[in-house]
């Protein structure tokens, strides 16, 4: 059989040509991925152990870089975090300006309110409007009314479920009818007794808010005094007449 030379070269030509594509193809993704695995042993040589291990200050543990021993540094003198200055003491303490703070915040041996809470601020730093008291009444609600119960007789569910030695304070007795509205936030913020403190639950204007509700509770338990009945010699026609 006889075989057409041009054909044969042409089919040839074609044969040398594909195998020079294929290996110019497989050559580029060979150089790509060799490439790439050279780019992700670049980034390993950063994972050696010392970055693990390294010589960083832990908030107290001891450091032998200082001279006192400790890795905690203290804070920086005459120097306050960001929104926590607190120049308005009846505001952000409930008491009064220039007045000297009470440590203990425990009353003293007479049962007058003047003198057993005589830092404490007599007046609300915040004005009082009816929002006011309804977000009072709502926080009121979720963090006091278990305990004091929600017209504050003391007689919320905590109380009723076996938590009453001591039992939660009312807020209707004569003593804390009387106290000034600074003893309920001294108490909301430092606690008092059994009760823990709620600084870190409640906001400062939330406090004053739900003492707002407290106070619109104890008007609303006022007992109601007997109407004043005349006198007999009042009553009677020419009873203060002489005869």
């Amino acid at each position: 059989m006889m075989w057409n030379s041009e054909s044969v070269s042409s089919e040839q030509l074609a044969v040398s040509s594909f195998k020079r594509s294929f290996w110019a193809r497989l050559r580029s993704r060979g150089a790509l991925f060799l490439l790439l695995v050279t780019a992700q042993c670049s980034l390993l040589t950063g994972c050696r152990r010392d970055m693990q291990d390294q010589p960083k200050a832990i908030a107290y543990r001891e450091s032998k870089f200082y001279k006192d021993g400790t890795a905690s540094r203290p804070l920086v003198e005459n120097t306050v975090p960001r929104g926590y200055l607190r120049q308005d003491r009846e505001l952000y303490f409930g008491k009064k300006s220039g007045a000297a703070a009470n440590p203990t915040g425990q009353p003293g041996v007479t049962t007058s309110p003047s003198v057993m809470f005589p830092d404490d601020v007599e007046t609300f730093p915040i004005a009082i409007n009816r929002k006011v008291l309804d977000d009072g009444q709502e926080r009121y609600q979720i963090f006091c009314s278990s305990c004091h119960g929600t017209t504050g007789y003391g007689d919320g569910m905590i109380a009723r479920r076996g938590f009453n030695k001591p039992a939660p304070a009312s807020f209707h007795q004569d003593k804390l009818r009387q106290a000034p509205v600074g003893h309920f936030f001294d108490v909301i913020t430092n606690g008092w007794g059994a009760m823990p403190s709620h600084a870190s639950q409640i906001p400062v204007e939330d406090r004053w808010k739900i003492i707002a509700y407290i106070r619109a509770l104890q008007l609303s338990q006022m007992p109601t005094a007997p109407p004043a009945q005349p006198s007999p010699a009042a009553a009677k026609p020419g009873g203060n007449q002489k005869r």
